[in-house]
């Protein structure tokens, strides 16, 4: 990797990074991704976590410029501060937001601190579902076509650790959470995928959850577009000066990628061209020939071919906990799709299920009301079986749907296994596709799924 380049003359809403006070609020990956960064800058940094088990998960040299502080923070930690740079998994809640308002101390996200930092354009891809798939699919396919790409954000790699290479594009998956704090990141593209209540545990309601994803478009000019999900104009921005691009599943737009004939094609440049045939697509399911056609969308608005396009949707075989393939025993398939932690997400897992499914949910609720999920249960799924904190309230919706008989309740992921492999035929699906977060069980979502995996692969043949 090149030497950073020159930040230290670098400012914040007016506040220079040299010589600052930057208070950096959680351990987390992209907390330390954006110490290292200031402190690389020429700020002192202290970083605090209100987790007193947190660790640092890197070693300091003598002398280092960031110090590290565990256990409650106080309000005037912040008050003497240049700089505020807070985690997404941190709400704003928790901090003296006023306070600093008073004082004009900036508050941001490590998102808005690597972005002034950054010269590629930026594409930055949000949406309650499919980020992941859809962020992966651009970076492939402006690397197929010769673009040194970075591809990171809330997928994995923190912006932050863009800073100090030559990239030609920045491709950015963004969560509601990082744009809460964002004033003035600008994508030149920005893509919002589809939106479906989530995060209720963290939003007083629906609205608010929109409103933090519009701030995606809220800084784009005439000079930039807006991608956009025409099958779901609940998710449009209200305002926006970006140039609108749409996808559609259902019809074709003035401007955008559709289907036609089974097959996903483009009318970006004033006539229609064939892209790829929705059959030979790796990744199946309707969500995903969203994610594909938005994808698409992109990568053609950054010149990529489409023969380049062709050959990334045609092999690219998906992303762990996304509806993988785990195994086949006995007749009947076995899908991970742990990745699916809200209510939008199984309905579209479901959606793409011809065969019937023995479906594995529940886990921590997000504040958001399983109803919707009654009568896509009550077409695909034969029996249901729940755990974790929300199997409860799961089992009392969704008996309405099937009948309490063919739900039932259980402690483990390798209790929900074992039972759902007594219940199988050949020719069905078992279906891990929780509609909560894992938090209550599990590590993470990839924790959960790797149980799940392991629980598979113990099932004799």
């Amino acid at each position: 990797m090149q030497d950073i380049p020159d930040v230290t003359d670098r400012s914040v809403a007016g506040v220079p990074v040299r010589g600052t006070r930057a208070i950096v609020v959680g351990m987390g990956r992209s907390g330390i991704a954006a110490a290292r960064l200031l402190a690389r800058s020429g700020a002192e940094v202290l970083m605090l976590d209100d987790q007193k088990e947190a660790l640092p998960s890197f070693a300091q040299p003598p002398g280092s410029p960031i110090q590290f502080r565990l256990g409650a923070w106080k309000e005037e930690d912040f008050l003497f501060a240049g700089i505020v740079v807070v985690s997404p998994g941190v709400p704003l809640a928790k901090l003296p937001v006023q306070r600093l308002r008073e004082r004009n101390i900036p508050l941001i996200g490590e998102l808005e601190w690597a972005a002034t930092c950054l010269a590629a354009p930026i594409l930055a891809i949000t949406g309650t579902n499919g980020k992941s798939t859809t962020t992966t699919l651009v970076g492939e396919m402006l690397k197929s076509a010769g673009w040194r790409v970075f591809t990171g954000g809330n997928l994995g790699t923190p912006l932050c650790e863009a800073v100090g290479s030559d990239w030609d594009f920045i491709v950015a998956e963004v969560s509601s959470f990082q744009l809460e704090t964002v004033s003035q990141f600008r994508p030149r593209i920005a893509a919002l995928l589809n939106m479906t209540p989530d995060h209720l545990d963290r939003y007083p309601d629906m609205a608010s959850y929109r409103q933090a994803k519009w701030r995606l478009f809220a800084h784009q000019t005439d000079k930039d577009h807006a991608i956009l999900n025409a099958d779901d104009p609940q998710s449009f921005p209200p305002t926006g000066a970006g140039h609108p691009i749409f996808f559609s599943r259902t019809h074709i737009p003035e401007r955008g990628l559709y289907l036609r004939h089974g097959e996903i094609c483009s009318n970006l440049w004033g006539r229609e061209e064939h892209v790829v045939k929705v059959a030979a697509l790796s990744i199946k399911g309707a969500h995903n020939v969203e994610n594909s056609m938005a994808a698409t969308a992109i990568a053609l608005l950054c010149s990529v071919p489409i023969e380049a396009v062709r050959q990334v949707l045609t092999h690219f075989r998906g992303l762990p906990n996304r509806m993988e393939w785990v195994r086949t025993v006995r007749g009947a398939q076995y899908i991970n799709d742990s990745k699916g932690t809200n209510v939008g997400a199984v309905l579209k897992s479901l959606e793409g299920m011809t065969a019937p499914v023995i479906l594995i949910a529940g886990g921590k609720a997000k504040g958001c009301d399983v109803t919707p999920l009654q009568e896509m249960v009550r077409k695909k799924v034969k029996r249901l079986i729940l755990l974790g904190e929300a199997a409860e309230q799961m089992t009392q919706t969704l008996s309405t749907a099937m009948g309490a008989s063919q739900i039932e309740q259980v402690d483990s992921m390798d209790a929900a296994v074992q039972r759902a492999a007594a219940l199988t035929a050949p020719g069905d699906v078992v279906l891990l596709s929780p509609a909560c977060a894992s938090f209550d069980m599990f590590r993470d979502y990839q924790d959960r799924g790797d149980c799940f995996k392991r629980a598979v692969a113990a099932l004799s043949p």
